[in-house]
């Protein structure tokens, strides 16, 4: 029986959970999961680190899941207690019941999240929708982001160009071939890497829904003046979504208590262009002076 409207069937359903399932084995440290529930859905969250650890919030870029962070997990994971949050309405094991409506019930979803988890507050890193996700929130309640990292996030700084256009090719032409087209037009080094993440984003594009009632958007000058927590930015030099320059631009502008990086040789699959130096910035910036 098919348990989400986000497949187009029962088998959908159950070839995505496999690949999902697939690309987690990727990840070279223990993690549990667990499914929260909140007045939005129940929410699928993977927790990895040991539990002493100061606790760290990730968000997945869209399209890919929370093993997306594979790359990046051993890191992370021998400094925090990480939990990376199927984001609710897009694939993955996270079951929208009453998706939200509005920005400020798409943070409610994910502080009904935190509460679950424990966590009053805490650093928020976000990639693609996941960055769009996390700044929303820091905008609602800006009281729970500690520091907010935003790896690539889609609209906030700049509207998409026709590089988002092309994501929706996948959709209409369901094929191998093209999905593969895609990878490649997102990533500076030829694709996502291992190919478990190629064999992911095909199974959403062949199987998949999406359920946003309330999509991303480009953020006010006055909102992005609001958000005044500790904010990385990092957006690729090649990036294929937006204006790359004109992001980090405005960042560097509106933002309190930002820094902003434009990173050489790399698109907006950043971190498999260029794990280790994201890795870097990134740890930089959720631990200074380390």
């Amino acid at each position: 029986m098919q348990s989400s409207k986000l497949f187009r069937s029962a088998q959908g359903e159950s070839e995505f959970l496999a690949a999902y399932d697939a690309a987690m084995r990727l990840w070279p440290v223990p993690f549990q999961r667990r499914n929260l529930h909140t007045r939005f859905g129940r929410t699928h969250v993977i927790t990895c680190g040991d539990e002493s650890a100061p606790p760290l919030v990730l968000l997945h870029c869209a399209l890919m899941t929370s093993a997306v962070w594979g790359p990046a997990i051993g890191e992370l994971a021998t400094r925090f207690r990480v939990h990376a949050v199927d984001v609710i309405g897009d694939m993955g094991r996270t079951v929208p019941t009453a998706p939200p409506e509005t920005h400020a019930e798409f943070a409610d979803w994910l502080a009904e999240v935190c509460d679950g988890l424990g966590i009053e507050r805490a650093p928020l890193i976000g990639w693609s929708f996941g960055g769009f996700v996390a700044a929303n929130f820091a905008l609602h309640h800006p009281a729970r982001v500690e520091r907010l990292g935003l790896l690539a996030p889609f609209a906030v700084f700049t509207r998409p160009g026709a590089g988002f256009l092309a994501g929706f090719l996948p959709l209409l032409i369901r094929k191998r071939g093209m999905s593969r087209w895609f990878e490649r037009k997102l990533s500076a080094s030829g694709g996502f890497g291992a190919p478990e993440y190629s064999e992911l984003l095909w199974q959403r594009f062949r199987n998949g829904r999406v359920q946003f009632r309330t999509g991303p958007r480009v953020f006010f000058d006055s909102e992005l003046r609001e958000l005044t927590m500790p904010v990385l930015l990092l957006v690729g030099e090649k990036e294929f979504l937006y204006d790359a320059r004109a992001a980090v631009d405005r960042a560097r502008r509106l933002l309190p208590k930002g820094e902003a990086h434009l990173l050489r040789d790399c698109n907006h699959a950043m971190i498999p262009d260029q794990a280790d130096l994201v890795m870097e910035l990134l740890l930089e910036f959720l631990i200074p002076g380390r």
